[in-house]
């Protein structure tokens, strides 16, 4: 959780720096980090399955993945790529929700 927590803090902040740096609207940076969360999402999976073919051949069906959690088959940096994913996603649709709740208070 702290690391999904640390990772939208950075991510967040990036995103800010480089709206306000490149001047591009806030739509546009919302639309690239959604694209930049799907990918790490996609790279995630493509690495966790490469790792799994590779070191355990016996679980690489799609049935018997989930017995190699906590195994250390996968390497942790892999597992923050998919943490960083969940933290992109939250740094783009965050501001969104809290832009319609003072929206609707207003």
């Amino acid at each position: 959780m702290l690391r999904i927590i640390s990772g939208t803090i950075l991510i967040a902040a990036v995103a800010m720096n480089l709206t306000r740096a490149l001047e591009i609207p806030k739509w546009k940076m919302t639309i690239c980090l959604i694209a930049l969360a799907v990918c790490l999402y996609f790279l995630n999976v493509v690495l966790i399955r490469y790792f799994i073919r590779k070191r355990a051949p016996e679980f690489a069906n799609d049935q018997m993945w989930e017995a190699t959690a906590g195994t250390g088959i996968v390497p942790k940096w892999v597992s923050s790529i998919g943490l960083f994913s969940i933290s992109a996603l939250i740094a783009a649709v965050v501001p969104w929700i809290i832009a319609l709740f003072k929206l609707v208070a207003a």
